[in-house]
């Protein structure tokens, strides 16, 4: 996370925040993106660019925010991937690219979400690695 610098970055306003949805959805957040998110919530990578299979220069947009009242809030979105019989989440949601899709945590794995296919396909295993496959 040391050659990244976050931008616009919105202070948590309850620090409890994820701790709480974990809670809520059953989903516990590896110890690395919670850490990232305590520390830069909402905030925009530079440099935002990664690659996965033939996904080339695709856009990390930033981080979904925790605080309900951000635009781009994870409260917008968690819903959509909330198993039909309410018993948890399916993935979480933890970034947004610029047309919509979804950077997100599955079975501990990190994943890109097309809305449009409705396809979840596998990026890396963690979300450090994510980070590190993060380029200009």
């Amino acid at each position: 996370m040391e050659n990244i610098c976050w931008k616009y970055v919105s202070p948590l306003k309850e620090k409890s925040a994820v701790d709480v949805l974990e809670i809520k959805y059953h989903y516990p957040l590896p110890d690395d993106l919670k850490k990232c998110i305590l520390e830069y919530n909402a905030g925009v990578p530079s440099p935002c660019l990664f690659d996965f299979g033939e996904n080339k220069n695709k856009v990390f947009g930033g981080l979904l925010s925790y605080n309900i009242d951000d635009l781009d809030n994870i409260y917008d979105f968690v819903a959509l991937f909330e198993n039909q019989d309410k018993s948890g989440l399916s993935m979480l949601p933890f970034g947004i690219d610029p047309a919509g899709n979804f950077i997100c945590l599955k079975n501990e794995k990190i994943v890109f979400y097309d809305h449009e296919t409705e396809r979840a396909i596998l990026i890396c295993d963690t979300f450090t690695q994510f980070l590190e496959m993060l380029h200009d």
